[in-house]
């Protein structure tokens, strides 16, 4: 036997695998496969650190003081658990050795895909990081896309369209109010009066006209149905040329036209107006949605966990090439984290296997015989018990008797007081009587009389 290698890296390591150094000392040529076994240990731990500094990174969007505590946490967990993998396995028969190791191996595959996760989170960052923020992008556009539908500028088509309307858009608008809603309507109140006024206007001129050109025919000699045909101004050219003014008067032809041109005038300086309004309501309309949005975006703050997680599965939906690598990078860290079992099982049932089970199974003798001493040692005690109990209840009984014969002599004698007594008075009290005693008697004394 070689002597034990005192402290060192190496011991360390078995320490890792449940390994008893005074057990391992009866094989030391095992002590290199268990310090190997405990590197794997190790290295499963390590990573399990890592995954977890990732998923806290992920999680507070940065460093956070909690890293401190929960990563060491954490690994000394996996480290105890994988320890615990790892111990107890040994069993000679194949089949029974696999059902045992099967349950560890399931537990160990499940820690292997929550230790997978972050690890994968963190190969895949930066493709991660653009779709998510290609995904707020699109968002962003499209609530400011819903506020500019829910908050038109007044006075275009799009204000009075249906989509403005929807109950949807409610809790969308921005209250925005200006006056350009009333100078619009102003404008259009003064373009309608301009329009029937240009009508009227219109047809007095053409009326005009014609009776104008008919006052020239009749004056110039022209021939018609209508005219004398005779040149020169005569009655029939002063007529005519008299019923053209007193239409112009009549219809008030100039003062409508000067009307017509004061709201032509109006108009264009309420359309400048307007349009200024307008942009003024556009320009605050603008804001506000830039205010929103940039509300939005601000909501959105740092990239969580889940949304990681979520960025990825879309990830994966869009590219067989990720998704193949994603799940090649997952079997690999499960099957990393599954090492230890893995490990254990393929290296079968080892010389220390061998050792460990014949001292359980010393340990199981030992014990089955401590057991049924402790059982002869219970059933000895409960007959003594019992013989006790049995010897108590005879002389309880012997003495509960005797008791009851020493209270029945009691009262005997008690009778035989009480009967003397009585005699006795009734002696005393009777009169004295010689009485005759026949000759040859004997006196109770014992003489004759």
């Amino acid at each position: 036997m070689s002597a034990r290698p005192r402290g060192g890296t190496g011991r360390v390591l078995r320490t890792l695998t449940g390994v008893d150094e005074d057990l391992l000392d009866t094989v030391p040529t095992e002590r290199s496969r268990y310090t190997a076994m405990g590197g794997v240990v190790l290295g499963t731990a390590v990573m399990a650190m890592f995954s977890m500094t990732a998923a806290l990174y992920f999680v507070f969007d940065g460093f956070h003081p909690t890293v401190l505590v929960f990563v060491p946490v954490w690994g000394a967990f996996i480290l105890c658990l994988d320890r615990w993998l790892m111990a107890g396995t040994a069993e000679p028969r194949p089949g029974r050795r696999f059902r045992k190791l099967l349950p560890r191996l399931v537990l160990a595959a499940i820690f292997g895909v929550i230790i997978a996760e972050p690890l994968l989170l963190g190969v895949f960052h930066t493709a991660i990081e653009k779709e998510i923020n290609d995904q707020r992008t699109a968002e962003v556009t499209a609530h400011e896309s819903e506020l500019k539908r829910c908050n038109p500028v007044p006075g275009t088509p799009e204000f009075d369209g249906p989509e403005a309307k929807e109950d949807r858009c409610a809790d969308l608008r921005l209250g925005v109010t200006t006056d350009s809603e009333a100078r619009q309507r102003e404008l259009v109140d003064l373009q309608e009066q301009a329009k029937t006024l240009k009508a009227d206007t219109d047809a007095d001129d053409k009326e005009y006209a014609r009776l104008e050109r008919l006052a020239r025919m009749e004056c110039n000699g022209t021939d018609s149905d209508e005219t004398t045909g005779d040149f020169g101004v005569g009655p029939n050219c002063r007529r005519l040329r008299e019923q053209a003014a007193q239409y112009r008067r009549d219809q008030r032809m100039d003062a409508n036209h000067r009307r017509l041109t004061a709201l032509n005038a109006d108009i264009e300086n309420l359309t400048r107006e307007v349009a200024d309004r307008r942009g003024d309501t556009a320009r605050l309309i603008n804001e506000g949605i830039a205010e929103k949005a940039a509300e939005f975006r601000a909501n959105q703050k740092g990239i969580g966990l889940l949304e990681r997680l979520g960025a990825l599965g879309t990830l994966v939906k869009q590219n067989g090439y990720m998704r193949a690598a994603e799940w090649a990078l997952r079997l690999f860290f499960i099957a990393v984290d599954s090492l230890p079992v893995v490990v254990k099982f393929l290296s079968g049932v080892t010389a220390y296997d061998r050792v460990v089970a014949d001292r359980l199974a010393g340990q199981r003798r030992a014990q089955r015989v401590v057991a049924e001493t402790e059982r002869r040692r219970l059933v000895i005690q409960e007959e003594l018990a019992r013989y006790q109990m049995n010897a108590e209840h005879a002389s309880a009984v012997t003495k509960v008797e005797f008791d009851a014969r020493m209270r029945n002599v009691d009262v005997e004698m008690l009778r035989e007081e009480v009967v003397d007594a009585r005699a006795e008075y009734l002696l005393q009290d009777a009169p004295t009587m010689p009485l005759a005693m026949p000759s040859g008697d004997t006196d109770p004394a014992g003489g004759s009389r």
